[in-house]
């Protein structure tokens, strides 16, 4: 009986010491498990992107008239713009894939008022 009393009282002194740091064990879990979201994230974005890609490379972009067809098709762009005072186009929409900010392939989006789309554009990546 002494020695199972002795086991329990030394394991509970042993484990105090990550009692203590539960709270930064804690924060190294949620680090991580956010780094995974992140990751699963730019790979979504990465992925909506390349099936743009291939809808121009394939002449079908015309089937996509407006914000909501794109949307669907393809997710929210990285960026959006929306014109003060706006003359031909109202909004702005950018895709790119989303780790590769400088010289990377783009495609911009034009839109008007009603959110149909007015103008495109496909720049290809540039060497840097």
């Amino acid at each position: 009986m002494r020695h199972i009393v002795f086991v329990l009282l030394a394991s509970f002194l042993f484990s105090g010491c990550n009692i203590i740091h539960i709270p930064e064990i804690m924060r190294i879990r949620s680090v991580s498990a956010n780094q995974d979201q992140q990751q699963k994230y730019v790979q979504a974005k990465n992925k909506e992107f390349k099936k743009l890609l291939k809808v121009i490379k394939e002449g079908k972009i015309s089937q996509y008239k407006t914000q909501k067809d794109f949307i669907k098709g393809f997710g929210d762009p990285i960026f959006k713009k929306k014109f003060s005072q706006p003359e031909k186009y109202s909004q702005l929409w950018l895709y790119r894939y989303c780790e590769k900010m400088f010289g990377s392939e783009k495609v911009y989006l034009y839109f008007d008022d009603a959110g149909n789309l007015t103008k495109w554009e496909h720049r290809p990546a540039t060497s840097q």
